[in-house]
């Protein structure tokens, strides 16, 4: 896996309420992830707002659960012209928060990525993930 052709490759930050394992996995397979409980530590109790500005200056995309905080942040940032580097948007019902799931978070998340490789691939934009589908 290299760079795509024009840019870099997409990045990722995994928000608080999920495990610093799934980072890990993914980072096995070589890809650039970061978690705010295992790698990032000062975002940890940070507004959403505030962590979307923090995310966009490095350039990183979002996952998260909380599609309802999130969703409306999106919707002002770029209905204002502003710009993020992406919102992935997760459930408990397709992609539970538990042990027994983080192999199947890190299949979905690295599919994801392969298909998305390039940093602008979710620029300004939201993705519900599904295990098996990209």
């Amino acid at each position: 896996m290299g760079a795509p052709p024009g840019g870099a490759l997409l990045r990722l930050l995994l928000d608080e309420m999920i495990s610093a394992a799934v980072a890990r996995g993914l980072g096995a397979l070589g890809h650039d992830v970061e978690a705010i409980k295992r790698d990032r530590p000062e975002l940890e109790g940070l507004n959403d707002q505030e962590l979307v500005s923090r995310m966009a200056t490095d350039q990183r995309a979002i996952v998260t659960n909380g599609i309802g905080d999130f969703q409306p942040i999106h919707d002002r940032v770029v209905g204002r012209g502003g710009e993020h580097y992406g919102m992935l948007f997760t459930t408990d019902a397709t992609l539970p928060r538990d042990k027994a799931n983080i192999p199947t978070w890190v299949a979905t998340l690295a599919a994801f990525l392969e298909e998305h490789e390039d940093d602008a691939a979710m620029r300004n934009r939201v993705a519900l993930l599904h295990p098996g589908r990209t």
